[in-house]
């Protein structure tokens, strides 16, 4: 009788009831998995974002898409990993755009190192346009201005500034149709007559445009607030002359004065204070018409005159 083979034990072991042994199997993974799984945590980090970009000169390509400081990196792994990540450490995302020409970028999880036990997710945004431009340079005129109310009966004179212009660099669409820049608004409130000097800040350049300065000089005066009246045929009054000399005459004998100055004074003027004078000279007999200057007496302070016309004719006149 021959013996029976070692081998059947062992089959019988392995076949017997083989639909419930691959169902057992497959149940013990499943929990492994889902229990093994169980202790995992997703996390978001921002992360600071960095470029390096082509050299800043004339004719180069220039990045005119604002770059964001910062992404947002999602990972998943054991919490007392995941827990101690900070965005500083694992970055910055760093962007090499050397060549100006990449119009997409995707962000890859190659761009940030994480340590074992975390497993990269995703980046938001999880891609980035770029918009290209060409770098020019240009001369901007400078512009100032002078705001608030000056002390009373006062106005904003003379205005200079220095330099009158800056050098500004920057894609060529943001400055193709930018002719100044203006300075911030200089405040005068409550100032008396007088000359000031200040030193202002540009406004802030906008676009990816950079100034050569970001301050001027900035200089105007204050100025009383002048008036105007004007005063028709004033007789003018003669002055002097030699001493039992012939009588002389003006020629026109009246004139207009244009006078200039606060206006509530102006006002308040008499035609009378206001007296056109012309000097006689004192050397010989006045014997033919010679031309005299037409001056006035003081009138009242911070009032000046124009006499017209400014010259007149002294003629001998009639004996009486």
């Amino acid at each position: 009788m021959s013996p029976t083979p070692r081998r059947a034990p062992l089959r019988s072991l392995l076949l017997d009831n083989l639909g419930y042994k691959i169902a057992s199997l497959v149940i013990a993974v499943t929990l492994f998995t889902v229990f093994r799984g169980a202790g995992a945590v997703q996390r978001s980090i921002d992360v600071p974002i960095t470029a390096v970009l082509p050299a800043p000169s004339p004719g180069n390509p220039v990045l005119v898409t604002p770059l964001p400081e910062r992404v947002r990196l999602s990972v998943r792994g054991a919490p007392s990993v995941v827990a101690g990540l900070r965005g500083d450490e694992l970055g910055p995302v760093q962007l090499d755009l050397r060549d100006g020409r990449r119009r997409r970028i995707d962000l890859e999880p190659s761009l940030v190192p994480l340590p074992a036990g975390a497993n990269f997710v995703s980046f938001t945004p999880s891609s980035l346009d770029l918009r290209w431009d060409l770098l020019v340079n240009r001369s901007l005129a400078v512009r100032a201005s002078v705001v608030g109310s000056t002390a009373p009966r006062t106005r904003i004179g003379a205005l200079t500034v220095e330099p009158a212009s800056v050098r500004a660099r920057g894609p060529s669409l943001e400055l193709e149709e930018q002719e100044v820049v203006h300075t911030v608004a200089v405040d005068a409130s409550g100032l008396s007559p007088g000359r000031y000097e200040r030193r202002v800040a540009l406004e802030s350049p906008h676009g990816g445009v950079e100034y050569g300065m970001m301050q001027v000089r900035v200089t105007f005066e204050v100025s009383p607030l002048l008036g105007e009246r004007r005063l028709e045929h004033l007789p003018i009054t003669l002055r002097g002359g030699p001493s039992g000399g012939p009588r002389v005459e003006a020629r026109p004998p009246v004139v207009s004065v244009r006078l200039t100055g606060d206006p509530e004074v102006l006002a308040a003027l008499l035609p009378s204070e206001v007296v056109p004078v012309v000097s006689v000279p004192e050397t010989a007999p006045l014997r033919v018409a010679t031309e005299a200057r037409v001056e006035t007496l003081p009138i009242r302070e911070g009032v000046t005159a124009a006499v017209e016309p400014a010259d007149v004719l002294l003629v001998p006149g009639r004996e009486r």
